[in-house]
């Protein structure tokens, strides 16, 4: 008799995968812890291991993006070889980033209520358009607005391109 192996992988990251993908497809109403294990092949305890509730488990999706966001916007930053650019490749990475993964939008911005105070990605952004505009708010406010709105558009897939990359690059710099 050959043993199966329980699981193979990150199980935990594979859940908030998966859990995203049910949200996606369902909405967050209709999850459950037990939705949250047939939807990755485990037993329904197996949940339990790595989220208290459903209320832990959509924590740790949010931390889950959110970690992963930032990461992005402090690679586009360390990247970025010209500074005078910076603000520019931090915006197409913040687009491309949810373009990348529609799911990740959609449950950060229609399923959350994030506090833009405490949000560490708004920091990070803030941090760097600071060095642009000081602390004229409004115009801070207004370019994250323009790469919010186009990240929404891009994983919706309203912006169809066959490069992505280099149509936000000219939307934001015609801006």
């Amino acid at each position: 008799m050959v043993n199966k192996p329980y699981h193979h992988g990150n199980l935990r990251n594979e859940m908030i995968e998966k859990g995203l993908e049910y949200i996606g497809n369902y909405g967050v109403e209709s999850l459950s812890m037990r939705k949250l294990a047939e939807s990755t092949g485990v037993s329904s305890a197996a949940p339990y291991a790595h989220f208290q509730n459903k209320e832990d488990f959509l924590d740790s999706v949010e931390s889950y993006i959110t970690d992963k966001f930032s990461k992005t916007l402090r690679k586009a930053i360390s990247d970025c070889k010209d500074k005078n650019t910076l603000l520019l490749e931090m915006g197409i990475s913040y687009v491309l980033f949810f373009y990348k993964n529609p799911l990740y939008y959609q449950f950060l911005f229609n399923n959350r209520h994030l506090d833009l105070d405490t949000y560490e990605p708004f920091k990070i952004y803030h941090e760097v358009a600071s060095l642009f505009f000081g602390d004229d708010r409004y115009k801070v406010t207004g370019l994250w607005a323009l790469v919010h709105g186009l990240a929404q558009l891009a994983s919706s897939g309203f912006i169809k391109s066959d490069d992505i990359e280099a149509d936000i690059r000219r939307i934001i710099m015609s801006m």
